[in-house]
């Protein structure tokens, strides 16, 4: 029996929503297909954790209509992630190829080390370069090598035994993208702590941490790991140089670590006037943190309903 009254329900989808629309309106974004099919699906999910905006900046470019929504109740959370895509599938001339997701599933729907998913869209001018998301989130107080292994095998990428150490003791989510052009992409993030151990990472970390040190040995990337609240590694087949994405407490703390060019400028802008809740995260590669001033980067921040 839920204990959200009918107007605490209505309320929260409203904020919802509007945290959509006030993203869009400050980096004037067009309402292109399917965002508002990504609306609707966030508007009728029984529960929301949060809510995550995000840009991606490439140079003088700003790709703006990235969201993600994150769901706890698995598998009922996973019941709605594939209705979105679904209803996004609907449209004639879509193709949405989940072929990796349902095997995935075959195995691992009623695991019981699943907590919850989240699922969203990164779209783009050409609306086959654009992609929808379903994460998979991995229970941190528990082994979840099985999952992670049948991944792997799904993914078919040749990591190096290192790497292979890391996602088996490391990955905390496994995210399955879509290109509306049929193509689809399988990603391990995994995580560790920053300047201080962080409890909800459970027993995670102590191997990306190494691997981190030993294969990223300038001064910066250490220094930043060490100034940020967490550290998650993105690692792919598809990606040659995995995203390095730092995650900090409060969106001051961006500012000591990080120069940006003017549009990240605008994205900082933006968040001081409309607060994140939790944590701001910057996605970069190695080689982008080697420039004085971030051109090439992804800029994430929240709001949460619990």
């Amino acid at each position: 029996m839920s204990l959200i009254s009918p107007l605490q329900d209505a309320q929260s989808k409203e904020k919802r929503l509007r945290v959509i629309r006030e993203h869009l309106e400050a980096f004037d974004v067009e309402p292109v297909f399917p965002l508002s099919v990504f609306e609707q699906a966030v508007v009728d999910l029984d529960n929301c954790l949060a809510v995550e905006p995000s840009c991606k900046v490439e140079g003088n470019t700003l790709f703006a209509s990235r969201f993600t929504v994150s769901m706890k109740n698995w598998p009922r959370s996973i019941e709605q992630s594939l209705n979105f895509l679904d209803a996004v599938e609907s449209r004639v001339g879509i193709s949405v190829n989940r072929k990796l997701l349902e095997q995935f599933l075959a195995v691992h729907l009623n695991s019981n080390k699943i907590p919850a998913s989240l699922f969203g869209i990164d779209l783009r001018p050409n609306i086959k370069d654009s992609s929808l998301k379903v994460h998979i989130h991995l229970a941190a107080d528990q082994d979840c090598d099985e999952l992670i292994m049948t991944a792997i095998a799904l993914d078919q990428g040749s990591y190096s035994p290192e790497i292979m150490q890391v996602l088996l003791k490391d990955c905390f989510m496994i995210g399955f993208d879509f290109f509306l052009n049929g193509y689809s992409v399988l990603e391990f993030y995994t995580c560790c702590s920053g300047k201080e151990p962080l409890p909800v990472l459970g027993r995670r970390g102590a191997y990306l941490r190494s691997y981190i040190e030993k294969n990223f040995p300038k001064k910066k990337i250490i220094s930043l790991v060490n100034e940020s609240a967490a550290l998650l590694v993105g690692f792919s087949k598809e990606n040659t140089e995995p995203v390095l994405y730092f995650e900090f407490d409060r969106l001051e703390e961006l500012k000591k670590s990080f120069l940006f060019n003017s549009l990240g400028e605008r994205i900082y802008g933006f968040c001081q006037n409309n607060r994140p809740d939790g944590y701001i995260s910057i996605g970069v590669t190695e080689k982008a943190l080697e420039k004085n001033k971030l051109e090439e980067f992804r800029f994430y921040y929240r709001k949460i309903w619990v």
